[in-house]
């Protein structure tokens, strides 16, 4: 489709005298120039350029009888007038003074299109000694009449006009002289045609997604005036409503009047036909006039909408939020792991990962199931350790209505039903009773639940990923935790090292999180490079990556400027060995006690983080003390 910006337009005229040529800024804009009286020709050769320009043309520039012949045989371009401007009429003024007439008429040819009332079209003016007269009419009979008339009562000198007000002077021997169209002209129509068929052309692209839209939409649609007459209306509407297509009133189709449409109130439900549909009005302002949508659909159709939506809602949150892709490691042991978890995630045993507390087990495990060919399939998570015993069986296992004092009267299915055809992933399952345990057991062996309160045995197609902070072998032998489950779950096992054992990634994974802080909380930090997080290292992130994660949150929240500096990471960094005990400090054997003193405070310098203020308050020393205790490189 050609943009409203390059389109070009046809220029029809009656003679040469109406050409303007030598100005590119005009050429440039012209599809072609006709010239041409009114004549059935003309019309044949513009619908022959209708049917080969494509959308390239954009209208037809013209005035005068061309303009309402053109205009009468409803020539299927847009049509924009070759208005003269002030400057040529006053030009025309003073050349009729130089020439000594006094008594001046313009005389223009009108088109219908503009709404022109022919009574209004007559102005009488005298400046001075000469006296203007000014019609403007698109009837050749009463232009020849009122001619004649004022060639009869001898009441102008001139007469200054379009071709035929001109014609028809020449007749009644009135000196005249034809307008004449010069650049600025064009120049001016130009802009008001391009203005114009810019807006004709947003409101088409409107006008026809609206009908895309209202044609593909599953509610039906009719649009009716203020009383009742129907304009338009969908096919879903046709499809649902209409028995006889002539019905021409909404009340004759619905059986209510427009006023008592408007009376009710939103999604009313409503019968037609002996079938309910939901109706709702909505006012709508077409071509400066107010009319009505009338949006339906049936009650089943509403009813289907709804189960699907709550059906939708009872799955949100059942998909994985990690993948491989989003984890930041550079640790030869990580990448060992991931390289081992994507080729675990291609197989269907169960695996069951082992790690210290926020070491991002569920990450994993979320990973591994975008891997998988069940990626397309729920991923439930539940973490064992949150949940009672008789709570846990419940949600995993679900329960039927009635089962027990509290159950939900319509039962409830358990997250095991919900992570069919996928993975669900059981954290801390070294939490879980024995009793559990055995039913845990049952469902790995038989790959079958029952609901708890039911005798209906449900089959299901899970893969189980397990995680533990605890040595599930020293529960074995313990007796806490069953050595059948233990080995159904360890087919394939995985453990994640501690965030201590990886210092490699602590600085990618505090800036990746710093990065998603700062987009979270709309706020914008910069640091010159990577070595002012090198103070991390100092601590021992007993935490691990959620601990990091934590840590990264209160930088964000906490900086005070947009640079984040070494010093302030130091500062950060001491808030964490806060109320952490000095652990043993080894000082060399010397007999220098000034170097002994020196590899003491030192060392208390890296426990505090840097934070000279926190380790003065430790020693109950003076800042100035602290000084010149430091060694060299601290002064």
């Amino acid at each position: 489709m050609t943009s409203h910006s390059t389109k070009k337009y046809i220029v029809v005229v009656p003679d040469e005298s109406k050409i303007v040529a030598g100005f590119e800024e005009i050429n440039r804009h012209i599809y072609k120039t006709i010239i041409s009286k009114p004549c059935q020709k003309l019309v044949d050769d513009l619908l022959e350029i209708k049917s080969t320009s494509g959308d390239e043309v954009g209208g037809i520039l013209t005035r005068g009888s061309l303009s309402q012949f053109l205009y009468e045989k409803e020539i299927p371009f847009p049509i924009f007038t070759l208005d003269y401007t002030t400057s040529n009429i006053l030009h025309l003024m003073q050349m009729c003074q130089d020439l000594g007439y006094h008594r001046v008429c313009f005389f223009e040819m009108a088109c219908k299109a503009e709404n022109i009332d022919v009574n209004n079209l007559f102005m009488h003016t005298t400046l001075g000694e000469n006296e203007y007269y000014y019609y403007k009419m698109y009837d050749n009979k009463l232009i020849d009449e009122t001619i004649c008339a004022l060639a009869g009562e001898n009441k102008i000198d001139v007469l200054i006009g379009d071709i035929e007000p001109v014609t028809y002077a020449q007749q009644y021997q009135i000196p005249n002289y034809i307008f004449l169209i010069d650049d600025v002209d064009y120049k001016r129509a130009i802009a008001k045609a391009t203005y114009n068929t810019a807006i004709l052309t947003r409101e088409k692209s409107k006008m026809d997604f609206i009908e895309v839209i209202t044609n593909i939409i599953s509610e039906g649609i009719i649009i009716a005036n203020a009383d009742g007459t129907i304009e338009q209306f969908n096919p879903v509407a046709y499809r649902l409503l209409y028995d006889d297509e002539n019905t021409a009133n909404i009340a004759d189709l619905l059986g209510m009047t427009m006023e008592e449409l408007l009376a009710l109130p939103a999604n009313q439900v409503i019968t037609i036909k002996e079938q309910r549909y939901v109706l709702n009005v909505i006012p709508v302002i077409l071509a400066n006039e107010q009319t009505y949508a009338l949006v339906f659909n049936t009650v089943q159709h509403v009813e289907n909408l709804e189960l699907s939506i709550r059906t939708q809602n009872q799955q949100k949150g059942l998909v994985a939020k990690n993948s491989f892709h989003d984890m930041i490691y550079k640790d030869p042991k990580m990448k060992t792991l991931v390289s081992t978890a994507k080729k675990y995630a291609r197989s269907s045993g169960t695996i069951i990962i082992c790690g210290k507390t926020g070491t991002g087990k569920e990450v994993l495990a979320s990973s591994i199931h975008q891997e998988s060919h069940r990626r397309d399939g729920p991923f439930v998570a539940i973490n064992c350790a949150t949940f009672t015993e008789a709570l846990i069986e419940s949600e995993l296992f679900g329960y039927e209505k009635g089962a027990f004092t509290g159950a939900l009267g319509s039962g409830k299915k358990g997250l095991f039903e919900l992570a069919h055809k996928g993975s669900i992933f059981l954290d801390e399952i070294g939490e879980l009773s024995l009793n559990v345990q055995a039913k845990l057991l049952r469902v790995l062996q038989e790959k079958e639940i029952r609901r708890i309160g039911g005798d209906k045995i449900i089959p299901i197609d899970v893969r189980i990923l397990a995680a533990t902070n605890k040595d599930l072998k020293d529960m074995v032998r313990q007796g806490l935790f069953r050595e059948d489950l233990y080995y159904r779950l360890a087919l394939l096992e995985l453990h994640i090292p501690p965030l201590k054992e990886r210092p490699a990634d602590i600085i990618p994974l505090l800036i990746s999180f710093i990065t998603k802080t700062c987009e979270r909380e709309n706020k914008s930090l910069y640091w010159t490079d990577t070595s002012v997080f090198e103070p991390v290292h100092s601590y021992d992130w007993p935490g691990n990556v959620r601990e990091l994660r934590n840590f990264s949150e209160r930088i964000v929240l906490l900086a005070e400027s947009y640079k984040i500096t070494e010093c302030f990471i130091k500062e950060m960094i001491a808030d964490k060995f806060t109320g952490k005990p000095i652990t043993q400090c080894v000082i060399p054997l010397t007999d220098d006690l000034h170097q002994v003193e020196s590899a003491y405070i030192q060392f208390l310098l890296e426990h505090f983080g840097g934070n000279k203020e926190r380790l003065c308050d430790y020693l109950h020393i003076s800042k100035t003390t602290l000084w010149r205790k430091l060694p060299t490189q601290h002064g």
